[in-house]
Order: structure tokens, then C-alpha cells, then sequence
């Protein structure tokens, strides 16, 4: 790390710790005792237990209470899973996002699901630009969003219930789904079509369809929709036009990941 980083006042010492904490396992030593992660990062035992134990409590590190020694947990895993899955969609899919919004004229994003929110990990602005516009690593709640509800709806059950459990449910404008029995009803509408739609559930002025990307075991990883604002395009021109076009890339990105096509659910 460059001497400048160390010495800015941005520099957050004790989260450049727990940071190192975590990099110091490896497959070589997937398993670490305190004295060896002491060692390792050059500090007394009494820092590092307490790093240990606030990344323990976060859920980052599990300590096997007959051998005392701590290994990643969960939450690292599934922070990696995010990261490499979203990078590898995100490179595939660039291509047929460009295509999409050569042929809508309309801005196209593509974002993945972590537990009840969508994270937006790219996105191609259209001929038409939209006055709202979030930055690419947002994140959005799932129940109210195309994206996020193109992906709930062909989650697993348990993976589905956690994913509503975990969800803060607010109105936030007079069309949002605000109940997990409500949005069930409409994630059965979202299998039956392909495709999740948002009429200014989240934004007002703001109307998108969103289709699911599938890796090759058929699992959901990603999602790709439109979005248009209200005022330029009809809630019929949504269903009826972007509607089969964000299901055309979707199966398309979706097929460049090793999906067999023939098997998306109709």
C-alpha cells in the first residue's frame, strides 16, 4: 500500500485491520489460531482478539470453540459469491446491453441480488435520458423494484422466505406492494410471463420491466430491465413492447453463460 494512503486523513486504521484479519487466511491455512493471526499482523494479542471478536459477532469469522481457532464464515462467502458472480455477468452481458439499448433507445441496467436488495453492477444510459439516476454499487430494496422482484420470483422457497423476512416494508408511493402475501400473488404473475414490471412503485415517475439471467445449472444470478420514464412511455407500451425485448436479452445473456434456452420457463 502506497505511504500516501497510510498517512491520509481518510485512512481508517481499525478497518484496514479487520480488513488484514480476513486476508490472512488463505487455502493454504484455511484455519488460524490467535497467536497466528497476532503474529501475522506484528500486534499484541489483546487488539487482536478484539478484532476477532467484532468480525465473529459480524457474522465474517466462526471459531471452533474445541480447537479455538477461527476460520471465514459465512458472510465472507457470500460477499464473494456476490463479487465474482457479478463480475463475470457483468463483463458477458455488456455486449447485449449495448444491442438492447441501441433497439429501446432507453436506459438498461444490470444488477444482482444480495439477500432482499438489488445491487446495480452496470448500466448504459439511452438516447433518452432519465432525470433519476443512481450510482453503479446501489443498492435498492427488492420488493419494489423490477429488478429486484425478476429475481424473487424464481428464488427457491427458503432462499424466497428469508429474502421477505429480512424485507423493511414501506409505501413509498401509492402503487408499492407492501405486504409478503401481495407480492407473492404477483411473483406467480412474474413466472407465468418472464418478466417483473415496476409502474412507479419505488419512484413515481419512473415505470421498468426487468427479466431474470441464468447461469448454466439454470440458477438465477442476475437480472437485466429497462427503465423509462413515466410521462414518455404508456404502462400497456411497457408490458406489451419492453416486455418480450428485456426477455430477448435476458435469454440471450443468459444462453452466453451456458443456459440451455430450451428450458426457460414460459
Amino acid at each position: 500500500m502506497p505511504a500516501s494512503s497510510l498517512t491520509s486523513t481518510y485512512y481508517v486504521e481499525s478497518l484496514a485491520r479487520g480488513l488484514s484479519v480476513l486476508s490472512s487466511f488463505s487455502e493454504e491455512r484455511p484455519t488460524l489460531s490467535l497467536t497466528d493471526i497476532s503474529r501475522r499482523l506484528q500486534l499484541n494479542k489483546t487488539t487482536t482478539f478484539r478484532l476477532l471478536t467484532t468480525l465473529e459477532t459480524l457474522g465474517y469469522l466462526q471459531r471452533d470453540r474445541q480447537t479455538k481457532l477461527y476460520q471465514p464464515a459465512l458472510e465472507v462467502l457470500r460477499l464473494g459469491f456476490v463479487v465474482l458472480s457479478g463480475l463475470e455477468v457483468k463483463q458477458v452481458a455488456a455486449p447485449y446491453l449495448r444491442q438492447l439499448v441501441d433497439e429501446v433507445e432507453e436506459t438498461v441496467n444490470l444488477a444482482v441480488l444480495d439477500n432482499h436488495e438489488v445491487v446495480y453492477i452496470d448500466r448504459i444510459g439511452g438516447k433518452h435520458m432519465l432525470n433519476v439516476q443512481r450510482p453503479i454499487g446501489s443498492r435498492l430494496p427488492a420488493y419494489c423494484t423490477s429488478t429486484g422482484k425478476s429475481i424473487l420470483a424464481f428464488l427457491p422457497p427458503e432462499q424466497l422466505e428469508a429474502a421477505l423476512a429480512a424485507t423493511i416494508w414501506e409505501s413509498l408511493t401509492k402503487n408499492t406492494i407492501t405486504t409478503p402475501e401481495a407480492l407473492k400473488k404477483y411473483l406467480a404473475l412474474v413466472r407465468r410471463r418472464g418478466f417483473a414490471d415496476s409502474n412507479g412503485e419505488m419512484i413515481p415517475e419512473l415505470r421498468a420491466v426487468a427479466a431474470p439471467i441464468r447461469q448454466y445449472d439454470g440458477q438465477v444470478v442476475a437480472t437485466i430491465n429497462i427503465s423509462v420514464p413515466s410521462h414518455r412511455t404508456s404502462h400497456k407500451k411497457l408490458i406489451d413492447e419492453f416486455g418480450p425485448r428485456v426477455i430477448e436479452a435476458a435469454q440471450q445473456i443468459s444462453k452466453a453463460l451456458g443456459y440451455i434456452l430450451s428450458t426457460v420457463t414460459k
